[in-house]
């Protein structure tokens, strides 16, 4: 089997499982460890407790990897059972004690809303860092990719000032020996100018994550299920995560970090790895999918990266960089290879049916219906458009291989 520690971060696996209800009290964090992950997150304490969340368009697309969003529903909302900071590190000797030593405990300091309330929250925070890695925290994680931070950033702080000076005032307050973990928006900011922040403030680790507000309704408005501007994210953010990640590195960004964003299956978690994470976070697939999916995610991993030849995390930590990175050159050549591909294959007639949406989507007059066929003209650039949308297959060409030889050649010369 691959080996899944990750030095960086000494984890047993590059899975954590993110703030969420999931992680809520020592009995959740202790429920949450059945899934044996890197890390686990407690939640900031205060915060309301039950009220669900949704999977769209279905759970059942969500746990089988397909596209979905998540969003908070209307359930019901019920108090925080833990509201001072000593039941908090109450919360945190228990889970800490019963944990196995092998997973990591990593616990939020302050929550967003302190700032927007104003009062002495830099001096509370200060404590809470000390008393909670006195509990037996391995990590204090400063918790910045909320709706509500990404929201409030210009309307009531600067969001960079918030990551430097807290950044600085969390690992000053904590011990050396307990890391200040750094979670990003990477919506509604810079997240490559955020995550350099935090680096030179100190951080030991960062978790760009896109989490919005949004307002998501169906059409019968009246039925909708998710509150209506409440954190919004899914696999739809996958894509937007690893440009934040595969940038950062690319830029100089050394730091470890723990991304997420749209995990749900074990390609989603490899896709942020290939970036240039070092981990990734569960957070709605851990509340709303619960420790068994999660679970499949961390085996589905192990078990393609045997498949796919990776022995190891070093080997596949940002071994998709050389895409990100492509030379200008060698990208412009290897799409048209792509284009000559397209340009010289012609319609299969065994497979056309006549239906026109080749012609439709023709803006250069490349491809016609004669008898209820389709025929390529010498107009043809090669641009692909015809291809994506043949619904039997007579335009096909075999795309990925063609992109790959591309790699496969350059290497050769």
């Amino acid at each position: 089997m691959a080996d899944l520690f990750v030095k960086s971060l000494q984890m047993i696996n590059p899975f954590v499982v993110a703030s969420s209800p999931a992680t809520q009290g020592a009995r959740n964090v202790l429920k949450s460890a059945a899934m044996r992950p890197g890390a686990i997150t407690m939640r900031n304490f205060g915060h309301g407790s039950g009220g669900g969340s949704f999977f769209g368009p279905d759970a059942a697309t969500a746990l089988s990897g397909g596209q979905a969003f998540h969003s908070h529903a209307v359930g019901r909302q019920v108090p925080d059972r833990i509201s001072t900071l000593e039941q908090y590190c109450e919360e945190v000797r228990t889970a800490r004690q019963a944990l196995d030593s092998d997973i990591q405990l990593w616990v939020s300091v302050g929550h967003y809303s302190d700032i927007v309330k104003g009062g002495d929250w830099e001096k509370d925070w200060v404590r809470q860092a000390k008393e909670l890695s006195l509990a037996g925290a391995n990590a204090l994680e400063l918790h910045f990719n909320t709706p509500g931070v990404a929201v409030a950033k210009d309307r009531i702080f600067d969001y960079y000032q918030l990551v430097r000076h807290c950044t600085t005032l969390i690992r000053q307050a904590a011990p050396p020996q307990v890391k200040v973990m750094v979670k990003l928006a990477i919506e509604g900011c810079d997240a490559l100018t955020s995550m350099r922040i935090a680096q030179a403030c100190g951080a030991d680790a960062v978790g760009p994550t896109a989490r919005w507000k949004a307002f998501c309704m169906d059409l019968d408005w009246r039925r909708t299920q998710p509150r209506p501007g409440a954190g919004y994210g899914g696999t739809q953010a996958n894509p937007l995560v690893c440009y934040a990640v595969a940038e950062a590195r690319s830029q100089g960004v050394t730091l470890p970090m723990y991304a997420g964003g749209g995990v749900f299956s074990f390609e989603q978690a490899a896709k942020l790895i290939m970036a240039g994470s070092d981990c990734v976070q569960f957070g709605a697939l851990a509340c709303s999918g619960g420790t068994m999916a999660c679970a499949r995610v961390i085996r589905d991993l192990n078990a393609w990266m045997d498949r796919a030849g990776y022995p190891d995390m070093d080997s596949l930590r940002g071994d998709a960089l050389q895409l990100f990175n492509m030379p200008g050159d060698f990208a412009k050549a290897r799409q048209n290879r792509l284009g000559d591909a397209y340009q010289q294959a012609q319609p299969d007639p065994a497979k056309c049916v006549g239906c026109g949406r080749c012609v439709d989507v023709c803006w250069q007059e490349g491809i016609e219906l004669a008898d209820r066929k389709a025929h390529k003209t010498d107009r043809c650039i090669g641009c692909g458009y015809c291809f994506q949308v043949c619904p039997t297959g007579a335009l096909h060409v075999e795309a990925g291989d063609i992109l790959a030889q591309a790699f496969t050649a350059a290497q050769d010369i």
